[in-house]
């Protein structure tokens, strides 16, 4: 194996050794920052048209033509918003999900710190499984992103 490549695996390795840590899952999902995040989310899916703004806000999509990974991603979280799931998938299939994950981000920064603790430490309990399905869900977004962008450039 080349070392570039065990590097890169043993990085990965190490990584994902580091986001495993109880301590780290839980600081990750339930972080002030996060729960920031999660309510510029649902405020920037709020404030968009479903059809969305009338202007490209992908600048990597405006200079190469080219859809990026989360092209479509603000509208298909606005029209997930209102219920126009069919639309949401269209747009972007990771929306709802993405969506479902601001909101539980968001509302648990608004509960009693007794259950919030509750949350943490079943998050610490379960880092295992937690971290599995993150590393999961970034990864089928960037292959749907990735197939996207190839076909599209297939049919040009």
């Amino acid at each position: 194996m080349k070392p570039s490549i065990h590097r890169s695996i043993f990085g990965f390795a190490e990584w994902y050794r580091d986001l495993s840590s109880p301590e780290r899952v839980s600081t990750l999902w339930l972080d002030k920052r996060c729960v920031i995040v999660a309510w510029l989310g649902i405020f920037l899916a709020v404030i968009s048209p479903s059809d969305g703004l009338g202007v490209p806000m992908c600048w990597f999509h405006s200079a190469t033509h080219i859809p990026c990974l989360g092209c479509g991603l603000t509208r298909s979280l606005s029209c997930a918003l209102r219920g126009l799931f069919e639309r949401s998938w269209h747009y972007h299939p990771m929306g709802v999900p993405i969506l479902a994950l601001f909101f539980a981000t968001a509302m648990q920064g608004l509960l009693p710190q007794t259950l919030r603790f509750r949350i943490r430490a079943m998050l610490e309990t379960h880092a295992t499984v937690v971290v599995r399905l993150y590393v999961v869900f970034v990864a089928t977004f960037v292959v749907f992103g990735s197939c996207r962008a190839l076909l599209f450039l297939a049919r040009q």
